[in-house]
């Protein structure tokens, strides 16, 4: 009589090492996401009124030296 063993492998196999890797970049995308101190869609709207607000003073700043920037800048703002 006869008996059969089935040996598995000590060191760590590919499907290991992925998993490994989607931890190790899930872990950085949370430590990133804790010091930018959150993302929220609120934010994104205040960002993007301040940021449209920015461009209107450039264009503004720009009007005097070059009218074509300063018309850009204004169609920026605008989408």
């Amino acid at each position: 009589m006869s008996t059969a063993t089935i040996t598995q492998a000590q060191d760590k196999g590919l499907r290991h090492q992925f998993a490994e890797t989607a931890r190790n970049i899930r872990a950085f995308a949370i430590e990133l996401y804790v010091a930018h101190g959150g993302w929220f869609s609120h934010d994104a709207t205040r960002a993007g009124q301040t940021s449209r607000r920015q461009l209107l003073s450039l264009a503004a700043a720009a009007e005097s030296h070059s009218p074509a920037l300063s018309a850009e800048l204004r169609h920026f703002a605008s989408k």
